[in-house]
């Protein structure tokens, strides 16, 4: 069965309304030339409603589905100067969705601080260890496809023993509202295991199966976890950043499998800087900063055998894991830091104080197909 159709909190006029008001009023205090707001479009209507002659700048992180309401999200885009996105996918997404806003659609990508990642990877250390150390970070949710690695693990594992994966990020189901098209009904079908009821049995208590597992994605996980593997599967959660950023350092390769069609993808360039070559899924933005055969592999959504074959292939070759890990950290340098995004945005805010503000709202257009 389907779930019903309802409207992401992210983009509903029910995300904290009064917050909005506040800070609209805030800004009309200091008479602001600027204002830059962060995915909730919810609030571009009444910031522009009270500070007339200021530009505002909309970034959204990641794409709107259809079971938001299009013709409302239209209104919101009539005040808004200039829409950032952070990749390129979302960008031709939303032109494409909304045609009128083409001209002032622009892609900004998100980045890394360096300075976090000053060091080089002492590759050589790394050949000497004879256990290989798999990383996922970011939320253990069913949309960035943890299900898919631990499943492509366990055919590493079979082949390549010596071998550990740990998932570092929160532990939570993100809303199916949020990270799917909700009348998209092979990924509702798809989606359905992670959020059942699963009984305790005398296998999953061996395991660290407990019954506040059940209907949880962690459940899912630790249900399809084998005695042979679960000793080399760590869920370690939200750890300190200091800690999170040596476990870049520490692993061998980073896995990064997302289901859905990923915003941008902050993970894997933290894991390029760091020195890692990637295995991650043709997923969103993926293929903007993941290039295949230069600093990791792609393969497609859903496949734990395509996955565990390039997983196995950099396990199995030093150099290769080097030269990737390499390629990788200096992509990342060159093109995803926060300097050069300030930079970016700094000279966007400067074309937008010498253009005439705003566009005529006969410009806008919803697509035809929602």
């Amino acid at each position: 069965n389907l779930i019903p159709i309802s409207a992401p909190i992210s983009t509903s006029g029910m995300l904290f309304p009064e917050y909005g008001r506040k800070v609209a009023e805030d800004l009309q205090h200091q008479q602001c030339d600027i204002i830059h707001i962060q995915h909730c479009s919810q609030y571009a209507q009444v910031v522009r409603s009270l500070n007339p002659k200021a530009r505002i700048v909309l970034q959204i992180h990641a794409e709107w589905f259809s079971q938001s309401d299009f013709k409302t999200l239209q209104r919101r885009l009539e005040n808004v100067d200039l829409l950032l996105t952070v990749s390129d996918h979302i960008t031709r997404k939303t032109i494409r969705d909304f045609p009128g806003v083409a001209g002032r659609c622009e892609t900004m990508y998100c980045g890394i601080d360096p300075d976090e990642f000053r060091a080089e990877k002492d590759y050589g250390a790394f050949r000497r260890r004879k256990e290989k150390r798999i990383l996922f970070s970011g939320a253990v949710s069913p949309h960035k496809g943890a299900h898919v690695l631990l499943e492509a693990f366990s055919i590493v594992a079979r082949e390549y023993p010596d071998v550990r994966l740990e998932f570092v990020g929160t532990l939570r189901n993100y809303p199916r509202e949020e990270t799917f098209d909700l009348k998209d009904r092979q990924a509702i079908r798809q989606l359905a295991p992670f959020y059942a009821k699963r009984p305790v049995t005398r296998l999953s208590a061996k395991i660290g199966f407990k019954p506040a597992d059940a209907g949880t994605y962690q459940g899912y996980l630790k249900s399809r976890l084998t005695p042979e593997i679960a000793e080399k599967v760590t869920f370690t959660g939200f750890i300190e950043r200091q800690d999170f950023v040596a476990r870049y350092y520490d692993a061998d390769v980073f896995v990064f499998p997302p289901i859905w069609d990923e915003g941008f993808g902050i993970p894997p360039i933290e894991a390029m800087a760091a020195g890692l070559p990637v295995v991650g899924s043709l997923s969103g933005a993926l293929p903007e900063t993941v290039i295949p055969g230069e600093n990791g592999f792609l393969v497609e959504k859903g496949n734990a055998r395509a996955l565990a074959k390039e997983i196995l292939r950099l396990l199995k070759n030093d150099d290769l894991r080097e030269t990737m890990g390499r390629a990788g950290r200096r992509r990342v340098l060159a093109n995803f830091t926060w300097e050069r995004a300030a930079d970016a945005l700094e000279s966007r805010y400067r074309r937008l104080l010498t253009e005439r503000p705003g566009f005529a709202k006969d410009q806008f257009a919803v697509s035809a197909a929602n």
